[in-house]
């Protein structure tokens, strides 16, 4: 089959894909940062766009059309990177059934990464999302322009492409910055968000009730860490109102702040209050909680392979150990630690009691305890990363995502 990767965002996702397509045999384009004409002048079976309903619908229509002169219309695979409600800007049912019928004339399919969000938009009525976790892959292909340099984007690729090379994910380095790469260096890294104030940003506050109704469903989800977030809510007693589109989307901001933002605060004030200056902070927002950290950069991402270990408390989106970020600390060979709770089950597998913590003592004693022994911290690091590349082997999953979006 014939692959088109495009649209705006984390476009690592998308260096993964392309690669992991090749190594199933199909032939597959990473079109960015925009299409041209060239790279669309041929039969194309299905697309992967990130931000998708940022791009006006006649746009898509108009690509489709065109695509379709060389045989189809393709299958479009849009992957969320946000709650699938929050991507397709509906507040209101019949926003929804719009979008869904939109989407079922266009042959759009919705890949969502959380299958607690994909049950909640599904019970909304969004009836073209499917959950897959997003996966890992080794490798990054790259072939040889006509003027000796390496093509990365805009060069279709396939296995049997003259020149095919695969360069180890680890290998790709980002922004560069020296200062900050040494400060990572042997200490204990979090790089992330502390406080996100888009959340609040030009909206009308929260209800009390309804703040209150996120509280309890964080607080279950705590207690019970395998939970996702619409296990917890039916828990709850909250399966009819989450029904509702608009109460959904004032719940989704309040549960941000009461689960993902709360458990931030207070791991990492737990740590900087145990560990000191071996604790790496990175982010914006930290200074709310007190917390002096390092300003946004991508920078530190280089030397993920050299912290001691590389934290996750969890994701702003999504109520899943699986996401974008962590994975990205996978792939670049960094030691991940994390807070138990929905997932880390499927991502650490059988070392899961040795890279998760449930409280905040137990994340302190933890990270004490691997930055004294490095050998133990190899030893976790290899059996982790080998257990990742299997279990969430990004050539294991494309195939069932296709299979999804192209029936």
């Amino acid at each position: 089959m014939r692959f088109l990767l495009c649209g705006q965002g984390t476009s690592e996702i998308l260096w993964s894909i392309q690669a992991a397509l090749v190594d199933l045999g199909h032939e597959s384009v990473l079109a960015l940062p925009d299409i041209s004409q060239d790279v669309i002048d041929r039969r194309i079976d299905a697309l992967f766009v990130l931000n998708l309903f940022e791009i006006p619908r006649s746009t898509v229509e108009m690509l489709r059309d065109y695509i379709a002169q060389f045989g189809s219309p393709p299958a479009i695979v849009h992957v969320c990177l946000k709650h699938p409600l929050e991507e397709i800007g509906a507040v209101n049912a019949e926003q929804i059934r719009d979008a869904d019928r939109w989407m079922a004339e266009n042959d759009v399919s919705m890949w969502c990464m959380c299958q607690g969000s994909a049950e909640q938009a599904v019970r909304l009525g969004l009836s073209r999302i499917f959950h897959e976790p997003l996966g890992v892959h080794r490798w990054i292909c790259t072939a040889p322009a006509a003027d000796g340099s390496v093509d990365l984007y805009k060069r279709w690729m396939a296995p049997d492409t003259p020149g095919l090379c695969r360069h180890p994910y680890a290998a790709m380095k980002g922004q560069s910055d020296a200062d900050a790469e040494s400060s990572v260096r042997g200490r204990v890294l979090y790089l992330g968000q502390g406080w996100p104030d888009h959340l609040e940003a030009g909206r009308e506050p929260v209800s009390p009730a309804i703040r209150r109704d996120a509280e309890a469903v964080a607080a279950a989800m705590t207690e019970r860490s395998a939970l996702h977030r619409v296990q917890a809510m039916d828990r709850c007693g909250l399966a009819d109102r989450s029904a509702d589109p608009a109460w959904t989307l004032d719940f989704n901001r309040a549960f941000t702040i009461a689960f993902a933002v709360e458990n931030r605060r207070r791991f990492a004030t737990a740590l900087r209050r145990g560990l000191g200056e071996e604790f790496s902070l990175w982010g914006n927002g930290w200074e709310r909680f007190g917390l002096k950290a390092g300003p946004v950069s991508p920078a530190p991402r280089n030397a993920y392979p050299d912290a001691v270990a590389c934290l996750d408390f969890g994701s702003l989106a999504f109520d899943t150990a699986i996401f974008p970020r962590t994975l990205e600390i996978v792939k670049r060979n960094g030691l991940l630690v994390s807070w138990r709770h929905a997932d880390t089950t499927r991502l650490f597998g059988p070392n899961e009691d040795r890279l998760t913590f449930a409280g905040e003592d137990n994340a302190v004693s933890l990270l004490s305890a691997l930055s004294r022994d490095a050998d133990r911290r190899a030893r976790l690091r290899s059996a982790h990363l080998e257990h990742c590349f299997d279990a969430l082997a990004l050539t294991a999953i494309l195939p069932r995502v296709i299979g999804l979006a192209c029936r």
